[in-house]
């Protein structure tokens, strides 16, 4: 049984065992005295007592009834007397059979002898005639009464014996529970001080080959597979030190067959990296530098042994870059791509992707920069010509519309209906290029950076007012009633007013293209944290929710056969989003059809 880790494990337990239940036995066996000893302390003598107190209390009425006898009523007192002559006997005998103290039966027997005599008295007192009262009342207090206090004497004393009893069990009852107290305690620590030196020795020798066994594998884990256990016991930790050499055999054997294919995996994926043209770096958790190829070398101007395993702002100094990617990362890669990093005079796009190790927990991060100063030129190419364009229509396009405003209003000669109708539909027309040519010219300047903003803090009550105010004849002629309920207490916003005034200008003409008679158009504005929402609400048409993330693109325009048709360049809702993020709020749309549209931009408030 002690060969295995097993027996002697038991051994101890059952050892420890066993000092329990010594312990417990001594402590029942006190207790089970102790107990005893309290039964007899509450009651033989609490029953003594009590009978003692209830003859007191039936031989005072006794003593009551014959002077009820003597003065007032014969019969009645006599009744009395053996109703309490029977009480009092039962509440004897009572006592007479708990006799538990030494001279408490003589006192029962004088009591007995003494309760016969007064019982005698009382029945001589009787033969006394009726009409000699004063020889009754002499009776009473030379024979009766003596009696009397000579029972309740001895009444008393036998009461005061089992008090005296009493207290005597309760002193000894206390003593026998510090003695049993003590005892146990004592017991109990010798025990204990036996238990734990029996634990501590058998810990250690069971231990001491495990903690060896632990230090081993440690060294394992850290690469040092040279460890060999020697453990000659035949129990399980034994058994378990031979599996452990052999399982150090295997994988050293194991390690010297892969290790070269490891290498050589390792090798390839470098040479893969190494090729790729496109800036690379591979960053760990800590943001520090573990890889990166020679375009990435290129770019930032650095050196590979310079920069691997230092953080990536030591090596790479663009503070900006850093920000962006540490706020990709924070929002696990909810957008994985920065847009638009210039270095020197080429534009990339920073794509940064998670890897993720075998627990599929995030461990490293790639960055990878595609250069797109190409793209970037050829958009560039198709901003200058729209805007060459553009800024060559505008010119003919005035003078188109100056010569037909002339001709409408017959300075030159009159017209008929039917050339009056013409030169409206051309006027019409020219007013729709015009607007797409402004539209352009708007965009462009804003996407080439060539507009300038006058930033400032305005007061978005007086945009509203300024901006509403031409649109009211618009809104009237058409039956839709336009309104605002923007406060004049309201805080002031830092924005370019003439910019946001086109804003709500355009937001405003849309509503009032997509709404017809009895419909109402009102802007209103809320304060939310640190930014001013502005709202133009409509109860037009609406527009389809598949639509509603696309209406803020360029040129955007419904497929024919829909039954919703966007009315309009596709142009002024773009600038709208131009300028409001420019501004660094941000612009939306809810609708639904047949109930209307709200068009929702932020401003920051001024501080």
């Amino acid at each position: 049984m002690l060969k295995t880790l097993k027996g002697k494990i038991s051994v101890v337990y059952l050892g420890l065992v066993l000092l329990v239940v010594i312990i417990g036995t001594i402590s029942g066996i006190n207790l089970y005295y102790l107990s005893k000893t309290i039964d007899g302390l509450m009651i033989d003598n609490y029953k003594s007592i009590k009978a003692v107190n209830l003859m007191n209390e039936e031989i005072d009425n006794q003593n009551n009834a014959i002077l009820t006898y003597i003065y007032q009523d014969r019969q009645a007192g006599i009744k009395q007397f053996n109703q309490d002559s029977s009480a009092f006997y039962d509440w004897y005998n009572v006592e007479a059979n708990n006799i538990t103290e030494k001279n408490e039966g003589k006192y029962v027997e004088e009591i007995k002898n003494a309760y016969v005599d007064f019982t005698t008295s009382f029945s001589s007192l009787q033969e006394i005639p009726v009409s000699d009262n004063s020889s009754m009342l002499y009776y009473y207090k030379t024979k009766i009464k003596p009696n009397f206090d000579h029972i309740k004497d001895l009444l008393n004393g036998l009461a005061q014996l089992n008090e005296t009893a009493m207290f005597e069990k309760k002193t000894n009852a206390t003593m026998d529970a510090k003695n049993s107290m003590y005892a146990i305690l004592i017991i109990t620590l010798i025990a204990a001080i036996f238990g734990f030196i029996i634990s501590m020795v058998f810990t250690n020798r069971f231990l001491k080959p495990m903690e060896y066994l632990i230090s081993s594998i440690r060294k394992v884990k850290e690469g040092d597979l040279d460890q060999i256990i020697s453990i000659t016991t035949d129990d399980e930790l034994g058994k378990l030190a031979t599996e452990f050499n052999n399982m150090i055999k295997r994988l050293k054997q194991y390690e010297e067959s892969q290790l070269g294919k490891i290498m050589d995996e390792r090798n390839k994926t470098l040479s893969i990296v190494k090729s790729i043209s496109d800036p690379l770096l591979v960053l760990n958790s800590d943001y520090k530098i573990i890889l990166l190829n020679s375009a990435a070398e290129e770019l930032f101007g650095i050196e590979e042994k310079n920069a691997v395993n230092k953080h990536f702002l030591l090596s790479v100094k663009d503070e900006k870059l850093f920000e962006e990617i540490n706020s990709i990362v924070d929002s696990n890669f909810v957008n994985n791509k920065i847009e638009q990093i210039k270095y020197s005079d080429k534009y990339y796009d920073v794509t940064i992707s998670p890897i993720e190790n075998y627990k599929s927990e995030i461990s490293d991060i790639l960055l990878v920069f595609h250069n797109i100063t190409e793209f970037k030129e050829l958009d560039q190419v198709k901003d200058d010509f729209i805007s060459i364009i553009s800024h060559e229509f505008k010119t003919p396009l005035t003078s188109i519309m100056m010569g037909t405003s002339i001709i409408l209003e017959e300075k030159i000669g009159t017209i008929n209906e039917k050339q009056k109708s013409t030169l409206l539909a051309i006027e019409e027309e020219g007013e729709k290029l015009t607007e797409l040519v402004n539209e352009l010219i708007e965009l462009t300047k804003i996407e080439s950076g060539k507009e300038v903003y006058n930033f400032k803090c305005c007061s978005m009550f007086g945009i509203v007012e300024n901006t509403i105010k031409p649109l009211y004849n618009i809104a009237s002629e058409k039956g839709v009633n336009l309104s605002h309920s923007v406060d004049e207490d309201l805080p002031c916003v830092y924005a370019d007013p003439e910019k946001i005034s086109w804003v709500l200008n355009n937001l405003i003409t849309n509503a009032l293209k997509y709404t017809d008679a009895g419909d109402d158009i009102s802007i209103s504005a809320t304060i939310d944290n640190n930014m001013m929402q502005i709202s133009v609400k409509d109860t037009g048409v609406g527009i389809p929710k598949e639509y509603k993330d696309k209406i803020f693109d360029k040129f955007f325009h419904t497929k024919n056969g829909d039954d919703f048709e966007i009315k309009g360049t596709g142009l002024g809702l773009a600038v709208v989003k131009e300028i409001v993020e420019a501004h660094g709020g941000k612009v939306w749309c809810e609708s639904d059809l047949d109930v209307g549209s709200n068009f929702m931009f932020t401003l920051p408030i001024c501080h």
